[in-house]
């Protein structure tokens, strides 16, 4: 199947809540001037050439209103669904959007490199009779907070009508890790010189958003930054 196929229907599917544990509100606080967490992750998102459409995927939970108004405002896709079981929720979202093949970004991760997740659909896309599931969350050599996730809404259907763990539920990756028997699972194993995977760039903590913060006031990050750029300031 080639990224020119109409029926790929890619979106990238941000999972995004006001009600974290540890940091609650934290997407709709500010990370450079004029720009939230969320909105500068979404504006990032907006540079991939081989997304068809970004949805944010939020809860019912009443916390998450705001995030409706928010979204509303601004014309950002999104869909609510359930809090707590995170398969369901993104089951409906596709099929309210008619996704075809999913891009899993986590709200906390607004550093995310568009170039690389464009890298990583047009390798998923070559490689789809060997690939149910595509990531450089685990085993890598990247920046922990530049996630990405790849995978089709048909194990992603399967995974929310089989699966009745609750951490599989609520951790929507459980299911195909915890079944690599019989799911073909790839890691994406970047071309660095270097492993670069002791970075911590997720925004989990006030502690966390006051060091990216940083990267942009003090080291002078610009806002459509290269991974090279990242590194730089990261390593200097």
């Amino acid at each position: 199947m080639s990224l020119n196929d109409t029926k790929n229907n890619i979106a990238v599917i941000v999972q995004a809540r006001m009600g974290s544990t540890r940091f609650p509100g934290k997407i709709l606080e500010e990370l450079m001037v004029g720009e939230t967490v969320l909105s500068y992750l979404l504006k990032r998102l907006s540079k991939c050439r081989c997304v068809d459409k970004i949805i944010v995927a939020t809860t019912t939970n009443p916390k998450d209103d705001i995030l409706e108004e928010w979204l509303k405002r601004y014309n950002y896709l999104f869909y609510r669904g359930s809090e707590e079981d995170c398969l369901d929720r993104f089951c409906r979202t596709c099929a309210y959007f008619d996704v075809g093949i999913i891009i899993r970004i986590t709200s906390d991760s607004p550093l995310v490199i568009p170039e690389i997740i464009d890298a990583m659909i047009k390798y998923y896309l070559n490689n789809q009779e060997e690939i149910d599931y595509l990531s450089n969350r685990q085993y890598t050599n990247f920046p922990e907070g530049l996630d990405v996730e790849i995978f089709s809404r048909r194990i992603l259907e399967e995974a929310a009508k089989n699966s009745t763990d609750q951490k599989e539920r609520e951790h929507i990756n459980y299911y195909f890790l915890n079944r690599d028997s019989q799911y073909k699972i790839r890691y994406y194993n970047h071309d660095l010189e270097f492993d670069y995977s002791r970075f911590k760039l997720s925004i989990d903590t006030p502690q966390d958003l006051e060091q990216a913060r940083r990267f942009f006031k003090e080291k002078k990050l610009p806002f459509n930054f290269s991974f090279q750029e990242l590194i730089t300031v990261l390593t200097n």
